[in-house]
């Protein structure tokens, strides 16, 4: 008798999951994935020493003193603010000069601070923030 040949079963690998698989990746992908776009103003704050008087007088100060705004020592409201610093041409001058000196006393808004700041922004001005010294 002659000896049996066995079939030769082909080795399959099982695809069946793959699908799956892949499903459940894109699925953990698109879940872990952040899709918070985030908005803001990009602020340089220049450190610098106390300024003389004689420089003082040259660089444009606002203050915030509760709910009012003080441009160079007068009362003006935010229309007004923007008007002023864009008369200043802070786009055209050197770096020293585009500083504009910002000072909070008070209970300020952080709407009023962050409106004033995005306000220099815009004049092209470098916010400097005064701080009392305790």
């Amino acid at each position: 008798m002659a000896p049996q040949r066995r079939k030769r079963r082909e080795a399959d690998v099982p695809v069946a999951a793959f699908s799956d698989i892949a499903f459940l990746l894109i699925i953990f992908f698109i879940v872990a994935a952040t899709l918070v776009q985030i908005t803001g103003t990009v602020t340089e704050i220049p450190s610098g020493e106390k300024a003389q008087n004689k420089e003082e007088k040259e660089t444009a100060t606002v203050k915030l003193q509760n709910d009012r705004v003080l441009f160079n020592d007068k009362h003006v409201e935010m229309p007004e603010l923007r008007e002023r610093l864009g008369k200043l041409n802070l786009h055209q001058k050197t770096d020293d000069q585009k500083v504009v000196l910002l000072e909070a006393s008070g209970n300020v808004t952080y709407q009023t601070y962050f409106d004033v700041m995005a306000s220099i922004s815009a004049a092209g001005g470098v916010t400097a923030i005064l701080q009392e010294e305790e």
